[in-house]
């Protein structure tokens, strides 16, 4: 008698996104392990900077969210140090912060954070910063990956047509985080305070190179962080604080 075995058809479980938290304050690491269980998230955490550092170049994370006031290296240092490794370069880094000073956010960003926040803010908030941080970080793995396949050696091959062409730049345009976009950000003020709104950072995404889109990320210190998106001239709440 012959037994046929029957092969497994059940999907391979996709890997949990890799968070180190770094925070100073215990209560606020417990608040984080509350936002992302380890059913959906593979968390580590540590409450100081130069500890951060090593495990994040022992394991490269998939996100790192990071207090600015922390022991040994702070958090400013602590950007700078994780994007001046190669390893780390492109991990996104959620600074939540208490320093709420006027330039605060402003340095944060210029030392490598991609995005702040500033505390208190809700945890809703702080999920729907990581979530939009890890799918943009996929998206731009993705794209590396296409681009390295694009230059690859080929055989030859035909002439493409004009479109094809265009297509295949598209794979290589560079969507990235910064804080000295190609067109100015504009002077805004809070629409539920009327108070100067501070400029943090910029997300330069888009199709390509030749319609490509600028998102200006602002924040208020008293009523939260706003989205302004160049091609449609509106600003938009995305964390506003007290909801």
């Amino acid at each position: 008698m012959t037994i046929r075995t029957r092969t497994s058809t059940l999907p391979a479980l996709a890997p949990r996104p890799a968070i180190l938290i770094v925070d100073a304050d215990p209560d606020t690491r417990a608040l984080y392990r509350a936002i992302f269980p380890e059913d959906h998230y593979d968390v580590a955490e540590c409450d100081d900077g130069a500890e951060a550092l090593g495990r994040a170049l022992a394991r490269r994370p998939d996100l790192i969210i990071t207090e600015t006031y922390l022991t040994r290296i702070d958090g400013y240092a602590l950007c700078r140090l994780l994007r001046a490794d190669p390893l780390t370069r492109t991990v996104p880094i959620l600074v939540v912060t208490s320093a709420a000073g006027s330039g605060d956010a402003a340095r944060a960003a210029q030392a490598g954070a991609s995005q702040v926040l500033v505390k208190p803010c809700n945890p809703e908030t702080v999920a729907d910063a990581v979530s939009r941080a890890l799918a943009a970080a996929s998206h731009d793995e993705a794209g590396s990956h296409d681009a390295a396949e694009a230059a690859r050696p080929r055989p030859a091959a035909p002439l493409e047509s004009e479109p094809a062409k265009r297509r295949g730049r598209s794979r290589g345009f560079h969507r990235h985080i910064t804080t000295t976009p190609p067109t100015a950000p504009p002077g805004l003020r809070c629409p539920r305070c009327d108070a100067s709104l501070t400029y943090q950072h910029s997300h330069i995404g888009g199709v390509n190179a030749q319609a490509s889109e600028q998102w200006d990320y602002f924040n208020c210190r008293q009523c939260g962080t706003y989205q302004y998106r160049h091609r449609t001239r509106k600003m938009k709440a995305i964390g506003l604080a007290g909801r």
